[in-house]
């Protein structure tokens, strides 16, 4: 245990709030069902893929501009009551889901409006605001890839359950509704340990200081934030992660099951295996490896850039026939395993080049505004491909798409890089005036 105090720069008493913030991540176990029974999951909603992607866009839509407008909330309310509230937000519409049949199509789109409100807006930023708040600035790394492992090793466990769930359900649909169910009536329940363990000022001061701070000089802060070229590199690298995540974590599903002909519990197990082992090991390794083998993250990420580009082109020259079916699954579990990787590491950058701490929280707005703008419009790109052309063209469109974002992705970590080192020289070069 000390080894792992040591390494995330934490106290005992700081370790047990970061992991009741990490676990209270499961307010994202509903939306992981599709991950392991996508088509079920859909059926149980009773959409097309095109309706669900445009629904898991509007998330994504109320994630990015929340972050934008709403991110003052941090300031002025508790975290414990943030978090606490959008735990029972999120798990009421998810249960009215999971519980009734039939439901009108304005019903969803207005829960998953909720979604993205209670589940991205107002509590992803607190979650990395608590996050960063319980490291020390040398540890930031440590914390952010330890909790992705975490909730990696929790979503393996969970993918397990989801399976088993569906399974005792008999059928496809009410199997489905079983797993809708429990998670919502788990993390409301979660609520309570939240406002239990989490003290009412953890980081209050802090935020209120900030706080003023932002009312005082928000509009010279934004101004300050976009001026530095590491803002938009890091923004951009995310926002090439994440539309590759939004592939892998919900489309490689459907493509293999449709791809081979593979059972509902056959695709399923291939779910636990992508959506969760990958993540397990791979979190635990980016952030070492980011640290101790290259000297900035960037390149790092440029790295495993380069090996997702060149995994999905051989996606691309892969047979769909039966005796390709381990090849390609082994390959759509590696580009899992390399996006969970940069997923552990990509907002780092900011941290490495020294950003003003008065400014920090500013630039981590922008960079994420941009990062996580693919939530807006991949899950309807991606549900429009799939429904527009046959099995085997979307998914040729898809995995051509994957491999050009790595080449933008390659692009803007090559800059972030040099941007970095080019203000490593100058500060040592400055360093003999000063002293």
């Amino acid at each position: 245990m000390k080894w792992l105090l040591n390494y995330l720069g934490m106290s005992r008493k700081s370790f047990g709030i970061f992991l009741v913030i990490t676990l209270s991540t499961c307010i994202y176990w509903f939306s992981s069902i599709k991950s392991v029974i996508y088509e079920p999951f859909r059926q149980a909603l009773g959409v097309s893929n095109a309706q669900l992607g445009f629904l898991l866009g509007l998330i994504g839509f109320v994630q990015i501009f929340g972050y934008a407008l709403l991110g003052w909330l941090q300031d002025l309310l508790p975290i414990r009551k943030l978090i606490a509230v959008d735990l029972w937000g999120y798990g009421t519409f998810a249960l009215i889901l999971g519980l009734v049949p039939h439901l009108p199509y304005w019903f969803l789109v207005l829960a998953f409006v909720a979604f993205g409100f209670f589940g991205d807006a107002i509590y992803w930023p607190t979650i990395q605001k608590s996050t960063k708040g319980l490291a020390t600035e040398r540890t930031q790394a440590a914390a952010f890839s330890t909790q992705e492992c975490i909730r990696s090793a929790i979503g393996l466990v969970l993918n397990a359950c989801t399976l088993g769930l569906f399974t005792l359900g008999g059928s496809k649909i009410f199997g489905a509704r079983i797993a809708m169910c429990a998670y919502p009536i788990f993390m409301m329940l979660f609520s309570f340990v939240v406002l239990r363990f989490i003290p009412k000022d953890f980081l209050h001061e802090q935020g209120r200081s900030e706080g003023r701070a932002k009312n005082e000089n928000g509009f010279k802060m934004v101004l300050q934030a976009m001026k530095l070229p590491i803002v938009w590199t890091t923004g951009f690298g995310a926002a090439a992660t994440y539309l590759i995540y939004v592939a892998a974590n919900t489309y490689f599903l459907p493509f293999v099951q449709a791809s081979f002909k593979l059972s509902d519990a056959a695709a399923g197990l291939f779910g636990i295996v992508n959506s969760g082992l990958m993540g397990l090991i791979a979190a635990a390794l980016s952030g070492v490896l980011a640290t101790k083998r290259f000297s900035t993250t960037p390149q790092w990420m440029a790295l495993l850039y380069v090996i997702v580009g060149l995994v999905c082109v051989l996606v691309l020259v892969t047979p769909r026939s039966s005796g390709w079916m381990i090849p390609v699954v082994v390959l759509c579990c590696l580009v899992t395993f390399v996006c969970v990787a940069l997923r552990a590491v990509y907002y780092a950058p900011i941290g490495e080049y020294g950003v003003d701490s008065e400014i920090s929280a500013t630039a981590m707005s922008i960079a994420s505004f941009i990062g996580y703008c693919p939530s807006f419009f991949a899950y309807m790109l991606f549900g429009a491909i799939i429904d527009g052309f046959d099995t085997q063209k979307a998914y040729n469109i898809i995995f051509g798409m994957l491999a050009a974002f790595s080449v933008l992705g390659i692009v803007v970590c090559l800059l972030g890089n040099r941007v970095i080192l080019n203000k490593r020289r100058l500060e040592q070069a400055a360093s003999p005036v000063v002293s």
